[in-house]
């Protein structure tokens, strides 16, 4: 294998434990109203000024879940594509989707930051 696919082939292992660690920040988020500073607030915010918890955690979960799914599913995809089966098509709208996604997920939780603390 040569330099370059092991290098994209890296990225999507760290893309498929950034989606299983957004999953994880999910289920803490649903079963202990823990909001993950780290993906969802910045060095800049802290999660005791929230202005409504309940609804923060009510609109973050759904963003946080899909950006979870489709990072760990994306993740996947590009670690067949680089060490099983070489499938460059599936591989390139896959990065493509996870991208949209990871913007979206970024202005939407950037939006709710503003409007809750």
């Amino acid at each position: 294998m040569d330099d370059m696919q092991s290098m994209w082939g890296i990225i999507g292992v760290i893309v498929f434990f950034c989606g299983i660690y957004a999953l994880y920040a999910f289920i803490m988020l649903k079963k202990n109203g823990e909001i993950n500073a780290t993906l969802l607030l910045g060095k800049d915010y802290l999660y005791k000024k929230c202005k409504d918890k309940e609804n923060y955690t009510r609109k973050a979960g759904p963003a946080l879940l899909i950006f979870g799914i489709v990072s760990a599913a994306y993740g996947v995809l590009d670690i067949i594509h680089c060490y099983v089966y070489p499938m460059a098509l599936v591989d390139t709208v896959g990065m493509c989707i996870f991208f949209i996604v990871l913007v979206w997920f970024a202005v939407y939780t950037t939006k709710l930051k503003r409007m809750y603390f």
